[in-house]
């Protein structure tokens, strides 16, 4: 299965479009997005052996940039509409459970603990802001991301995790 990164983030029927638009660029090749739920969009990287890179992972990297393109497209949006609309992002790193639920209406969805704490990090987190995992912020930093420690963040179900905002790809 590996180790899927997951996100959840405020949209609309107009950012859904526009997400899908960016998630379809070839960079984004590893992404897949799961479903619209209200407000919050679900994508995910690394979910399958032809997506998941054990060794460079860069799935991993493919989500992080994808959320960072994410908020810049809203910047861009509010700048030539007027405006303000405020989206958070939530990241993890870890296994999931997936696969396809429904008789009726059959719907490909992923749960475990991963997506609940993605999720955690993004009602948790702030507006125009990405909150990161422990976790992957220690894959990211690595890399070169550029990131600040949050600090201490009560988590429901959880209890308190140390987090990280993302605030930028690695330095050229």
């Amino acid at each position: 299965m590996g180790f899927p990164l997951c996100w959840g983030g405020g949209t609309s029927s107009l950012w859904d479009s526009v997400s899908q638009k960016i998630i379809s660029e070839e960079r984004f090749r590893q992404l897949e997005k799961i479903k619209t739920i209200g407000s919050t969009y679900m994508a995910a990287s690394g979910l399958n052996a032809s997506t998941y890179d054990q060794v460079g992972r860069s799935h991993i990297t493919a989500l992080a940039d994808y959320a960072m393109r994410l908020m810049e497209q809203m910047k861009h949006i509010n700048e030539h509409s007027f405006n303000n609309f405020q989206m958070k992002i939530g990241l993890n790193m870890g296994p999931v459970v997936a696969g396809v639920i429904g008789a009726r209406k059959p719907q490909y969805d992923i749960w475990g603990n991963t997506v609940n704490v993605s999720s955690r990090m993004d009602s948790t987190g702030v507006p125009d802001r990405i909150q990161v995992t422990t976790d992957l912020y220690q894959v990211l930093a690595a890399k070169g991301y550029q990131l600040e420690c949050r600090g201490v963040v009560k988590v429901k179900g959880k209890g308190e995790m140390t987090t990280y905002f993302l605030n930028g790809g690695p330095s050229s």
